[in-house]
């Protein structure tokens, strides 16, 4: 599905980027518009670069059997002990052989370093490649270490209701004699992602994306669900998870990535237009790793594309495939966003959207270059007005819209990220009447999402330029 423009109000030229993304560089004192402190580099921990190894010999090819990344939820108890097993091996290489770059603590270190101190691979199209590529080396590592290639990861499926909660293999025992668990985590073996997070919404909205850079972002931005239902995961179980530079150190993000690399080959099947950019910067992009036996490999974009025939592993059927629309092209309505910094719905909009949704295609929000507060690594709800941000009653209330997720580098609070983070959500009837029935335009607003019997500060929304969408379910000529 390709988009073109429906022009509702004719916007001014774009003027220059709005907002930069907040956060100083190493090294540098300095205070963001929400007031957070960048603090010097010596006052950070840094994570080392994997060293000089010379130059990468390049992946060439992989000749195991397919075999399926399964639900986390589905494991026997012998394949659960193989796993367990897998990553004892991984995390005894940290004492025994502390240089060895397949030990736990080395494996981890690798996203730490993607995540900031050496490059970004975060908030563009780097974001799903790199993720892929990276689990790729780690899994044949696990493999490797328990003599057993036919080893793939699961993923933890959090996307289904009943499993919402921290896969069983990664609470029990709930210690450190189970390697996988991890004593950081703010969520509780009781605890279950929000459905506002991974919910159905959430997961169409990604599902539906119209093209490669709507889904998997560009070279200067986000695409969809890189913030939710991914980045809102990673607040959700908290600790280690909550920032880039230490979320490798906990085992469950590995089978969270898992499920996060699904959806990206779930959205390639879901429609025939939905192919990845062929744009050779794209392609050419280029990232070393070290493989199951120490040797220095170099993986490009372009080798990740096709996993189960070049990276030999395979998902089973998305159970959304089922409730997906085949819908027409994307039609973007522009609004005066730009100019008046409110967003006026006007009725024949309204009317137009509202007759899209009542024959099952999609209506969507889009907010482009969304600034938050960096302050911590948080969720954040959007809202149609101040007013319904703060009462924030919710997914069941008046005005809700949906959420975002800001996920810090590091404890320190630096986040040097200048890419721009980009919110898509899916509007129902009830939320277009919300954008709609004010009186006079609406000024969007956020809040953080805290427990109950708190008192909300509501922080009037900064993006770039904020717009809408509708997508016409395909119908046959009768």
């Amino acid at each position: 599905m390709s988009s073109r423009e429906e022009s509702v109000i004719t916007p001014l030229p774009s003027r220059r980027r709005f907002l930069q993304q907040l956060g100083l560089g190493a090294g540098a004192l300095g205070f963001s518009m929400f007031g957070g402190l960048a603090l010097p580099q010596s006052a950070l921990a840094v994570c080392e670069p994997p060293g000089n190894p010379g130059t990468a010999k390049r992946w060439r090819k992989d000749c195991r059997m397919i075999l399926p990344r399964r639900p986390a939820s589905t494991l026997s108890s012998d394949e659960l002990k193989k796993l367990k097993e897998a990553y004892q091996a991984m995390r005894a290489l940290d004492t025994s052989d502390p240089s060895d770059p397949r030990g736990f603590k080395r494996q981890a270190n690798i996203h730490c370093w993607y995540c900031g101190e050496g490059t970004q691979v975060h908030f563009s199209w780097q974001f799903f490649a790199w993720h892929r590529a990276y689990l790729y080396f780690h899994e044949r590592i696990l493999g490797k270490l328990i003599g057993d290639m036919n080893f793939r990861l699961p993923y933890w499926d959090w996307d289904s209701p009943a499993h919402r909660t921290l896969p069983a293999g990664y609470t029990s025992p709930n210690d450190n004699s189970n390697p996988l668990w991890n004593g950081t985590r703010d969520m509780s073996p009781t605890d279950e992602i929000p459905n506002e997070d991974v919910g159905d919404s959430v997961m169409d909205a990604a599902l539906t994306a119209g093209t490669f850079a709507e889904f998997g972002g560009t070279a200067g931005g986000s695409g969809i669900p890189e913030g939710a239902p991914h980045g809102s995961v990673h607040v959700d179980v908290g600790g280690d998870m909550g920032f880039f530079d230490s979320a490798g150190k906990d085992p469950i993000f590995y089978v969270h990535h898992s499920n996060v690399d699904k959806i990206w080959s779930d959205w390639n099947k879901a429609s025939s237009t939905h192919t990845n950019s062929t744009d050779p910067a794209f392609l050419n992009l280029t990232w070393t790793f070290f493989d199951e036996n120490k040797v220095w490999r170099s993986m490009t974009a372009a080798q990740v594309l096709n996993h189960e025939n070049q990276l030999r592993y395979l998902y089973g059927p998305s159970k959304f495939f089922e409730l997906l629309p085949c819908l027409l092209d994307w039609i973007v309505i522009r609004t005066d966003w730009r100019i008046s910094k409110t967003l006026k719905v006007v009725r024949q909009t309204r009317d137009k959207m509202a007759k899209v949704l009542e024959q099952g295609g999609r209506a969507r929000l889009h907010l482009t270059d969304l600034s938050l507060p960096l302050d911590k690594s948080a969720v954040y709800r959007l809202y149609a007005t101040p007013e319904t941000a703060k009462a924030d009653e919710g997914p069941s209330g008046k005005g809700y819209l949906g959420t975002f997720p800001i996920v810090l580098n590091d404890r320190a609070g630096r986040h040097t990220s200048k890419q721009a983070r980009n919110m898509v959500v899916n509007l129902s009837t009830p939320m277009l009447d919300a954008l709609s029935g004010a009186q006079g335009p609406v000024r969007l607003a956020l809040v953080e999402r805290k427990g109950k019997n708190h008192n909300p500060t509501v922080i009037p929304v900064r993006a770039k330029d904020v717009h809408l969408t509708i997508a016409e379910v395909e119908r046959e000529d009768k």
